[in-house]
Order: structure tokens, then sequence, then C-alpha cells
């Protein structure tokens, strides 16, 4: 008799333990524990842990930012397979009870109303709900506690068993696992949106260096229209290689535009003159031609007539003056004789 009864009982363990192997493998299945989804984690483990230790009730408490209080993120019960939450537990009202959490690894109460661990419970949380036995499991990231996976027998006293204080360790660590993640997902989705802040900012920069460069492009490329064919380009500062072609796009382009007779093309703000520069104006001055307007150069110093006579610039057709004064002077004369009535 003995022994059959030896045999029953390994046979139950055996049954037990399989049914907890089962259920940590499901655990281990799903992408809900590592997918940093607390919504869906919860709900899995309280229901794994309750069937595991076939208890009615199973929750996940999780300490507040104060460090004062838990508050239960996740309650399951079996009977009417129901989720529930909010429920809050004050350190300063169950101080033997949170102090036990702190130094154990798990907490079995057989008889939760008169465990030194637990009895403080029993008038406003135990009896309330009918629990008869406690099996706690105080969860921890990396060695700090966090947290406790409480599982709760309604109906008399019961004794867990050491397996099943094992197992119920096994899922407050899978709860930990589940947080981790949490807090994994948190991080990427920070990183994530400032990522995408960053590069909405950098999109905004780039757009606003555009249109500041744009701007900068038409002030230092000021085409002006002084009458209804008449335009003028002040050259100021250096006329670089990219410059100068900027500034050829922009004036051929007005030109184009207004359909201009007479282009005006103002040297005196130019600081430098190299053989590039002077090759650059007479390129201008050239393309102005092509286009059937009229050009004249105005502000011409000594050094850019030098420079003009060193590189032996074609200047035939172009109308050099003294300065823009002149130049619209001549203009208006010329406008005049064109626009007069012939005899």
């Amino acid at each position: 008799m003995v022994d059959e009864t030896r045999q029953d009982l390994a046979l139950e363990r055996e049954a037990v333990l399989q049914r907890h192997d089962e259920l940590l493998l499901r655990l281990s299945r799903s992408d809900a524990i590592d997918g940093g989804d607390l919504d869906r984690a919860l709900p899995l483990l309280t229901e794994v842990a309750a069937e595991g230790l076939a208890c009615e009730r199973s929750s996940v408490w999780l300490y507040t930012k104060d460090q004062i209080a838990i508050e239960c993120q996740d309650l399951y019960c079996r009977g009417p397979h129901a989720h529930t939450a909010g429920e809050l537990l004050q350190a300063r009202d169950y101080p033997a009870y949170f102090r036990a959490l702190a130094e154990s690894r798990t907490i079995a109460a057989t008889d939760a109303a008169n465990d030194p661990a637990t009895r403080e419970l029993a008038a406003t949380y135990l009896a309330p709900h009918g629990i008869g036995a406690l099996l706690e499991a105080p969860i921890r990231r990396r060695g700090r506690l966090v947290g406790v996976l409480c599982n709760e027998y309604v109906g008399p006293a019961r004794r867990f068993s050491r397996d099943e204080q094992m197992f119920a360790a096994a899922v407050a660590d899978a709860v930990a696992r589940a947080l981790d993640a949490e807090g994994r997902r948190r991080v990427e989705d920070g990183l994530a949106h400032a990522k995408a802040a960053l590069e909405q900012l950098d999109r905004e920069n780039r757009a606003l260096i555009t249109r500041l460069r744009r701007s900068v492009e038409r002030l230092s490329t000021p085409v002006l229209e002084v009458w209804s064919d008449v335009l003028a380009l002040p050259i100021i500062g250096i006329l670089g290689e990219e410059r100068s072609a900027q500034m050829t796009e922009r004036l051929l382009g007005e030109l184009a535009r207004t359909r201009a007779r007479h282009v005006i093309l103002d040297l005196t703000g130019l600081d430098d003159c190299d053989e590039q520069t002077a090759a650059a104006i007479g390129v201008m001055a050239r393309a102005v031609r092509l286009l059937g307007a009229e050009c004249t150069l105005s502000g011409v110093r000594p050094d850019l007539a030098r420079t003009f006579v060193d590189l032996d610039l074609n200047l035939g057709g172009l109308r050099i003056l003294r300065d823009m004064r002149h130049a619209l002077q001549d203009v208006v004369v010329r406008r005049a004789a064109q626009l007069a009535p012939r005899p």
C-alpha cells in the first residue's frame, strides 16, 4: 500500500511537472513576452500562472515610481475568465509583507491569514476575496525588486509544493523578461522618434539653406529692370566660376523673360579681375548679344582694361562707358533715337 501511494504521488508529481513544462514552453514560443507589448504579455502570464498552480486568481503587481506602493497591472480570474487591473497596496499599510517581498525568492503562505508575511492583508484583502493561501513570486530586474507575481488560492488553507514554487518563480522571471522587452521597445521607439525628428529637422534645415542660398544668389546677382527694355547687372565682389555661371544664367533668364533690348554690365564694384574673371565677363557680354540685345560695360577701371587687352578679348560691338550714370544716359539717348519717328 505504501509503495502504491508513493507511486501515485510520483505519477501525480510527474503530471504536474509535465503541465508546468508545457505551460513554460507556451511562454517561450509566444512573441508576446519579448515583443515589448505588456497589454499582450501580462494577460498571457497571469493565465499561465493560474492554470499551472490551479489558482482562482493570479496577478502581476508593479511598484509605483516613488516605490511606496504596488499597483495591480493585470488580475486574471479563472472562473469568469476575466482580466482587471488598478488596485493599489500601500507599503506603509503592510510593512511586514513588503519586507518579505524584498527578502524572499518566493512566499508560500499555506494559511495566508496567519502567516507572518501575509497576515497584515487578512482584513482588507484576503477576507474580501475569500483567499485562503498565497504563493507570491517577487519580480526582479537586474537584481532590483520591481513587483510581484501574486497567486491566490480561493478557499481554505493550501500547501504549495516546491515544484509549484519553482514554477511561480519561473513565471515571475518571464514577467521580468517582458518588462525588459517593454523597456527596450520604449528606448527603440524613443530613438526612432528622435531619428524621425532629426531627419525632419534636417529636411527643414536643408530646405531653409536652399531658400537662403537662392535669396543670396538673387541678392548677389541683382538683375535690375531699369525700364521696360533695359536691364542692369551690377557685378559686386569676387566673380568666381560658380558665381559667374549663376549670373549668366539669371541674366539670360531675365533677358528672355523681359525681352529687353539693352543690358548694362556695371563693373564698378568688382573687387579683383584676373584672366578667369575677364573671360567670364566676355562670355556674359557675348551671350547677351546672341540674344539680340545691346550690351554696355560701365565702371571699367584701368586694371580691368589692361586685363581685357592682355587677353585680347573681342569687345567689338560693346559700348564701354565710365560709370553707370553715363551708361544710363547713353541708353536713354539711344532709346530716344530708336523711338523717334523717321523723316
